[in-house]
């Protein structure tokens, strides 16, 4: 049998017809280009993206992380409590901290590092206040010494935050790469985000 005859008798399906056809196949290897450069950039920067936020848990550079020092904070925040709840004068602010100090241990339980700036901006400033509160009431000698313990540490975690370089590294990469053409071009239209500082 010739191969006129097998083509005759057995036809070649149209798609693999259309495979033949050199501008389709062109156009196939085109679109595919067009569609995979996108796509690989965008998951490259959300990569990207996703080792700087690492940092907030991991630390930056030989830095102890920020999140271990929130971990701090709280510990500093339990035992202010525990000193507020013995004076009546001070049960509201001692309510406050307990339920901002709650806020931020929910807050802990996930990866959202805006969800850990909020939260900790609530304890900071109820802590504060409970602090001021406990100041102007006449404590024991033990309760004043421990408060001053609970005030060192939950500012000294605090200042480590705020040297911990997590937002440094957050605005070099976002300078640099994610502002920058091609990767500015792909995260709006894929809707990849830029890393969250922590404020």
């Amino acid at each position: 049998m010739s191969a006129a005859q097998a083509k005759a008798t057995h036809p070649i399906p149209e798609g693999a017809a259309l495979l033949k056809n050199r501008r389709f196949a062109a156009g196939i290897l085109a679109a595919a280009v067009i569609l995979g450069v996108p796509l690989g950039s965008a998951r490259s920067l959300r990569h990207a993206v996703n080792r700087v936020e690492k940092q907030f848990f991991t630390g930056v550079e030989g830095r102890g992380a920020i999140a271990d020092y929130l971990k701090d904070a709280v510990d500093a925040a339990l035992g202010l409590v525990t000193v507020g709840a013995k004076y009546d004068a001070a049960l509201e602010e001692t309510g406050e901290l307990r339920f901002d100090r709650s806020c931020l241990l929910d807050a802990m339980e996930g990866k959202n590092v805006a969800e850990y700036a909020a939260a900790n901006a609530l304890v900071v400033k109820s802590f504060g206040a409970l602090k001021d509160k406990l100041w102007s009431l006449e404590l024991s000698e033990q309760d004043a010494a421990d408060v001053e313990y609970y005030a060192n540490q939950f500012e000294g975690a605090q200042g480590a935050v705020s040297h911990a370089g997590y937002n440094e590294a957050v605005e070099e990469f976002t300078e640099k790469t994610y502002d920058r053409f091609p990767a500015s071009l792909f995260a709006g239209l894929l809707g990849v985000e830029a890393p969250e500082k922590f404020e």
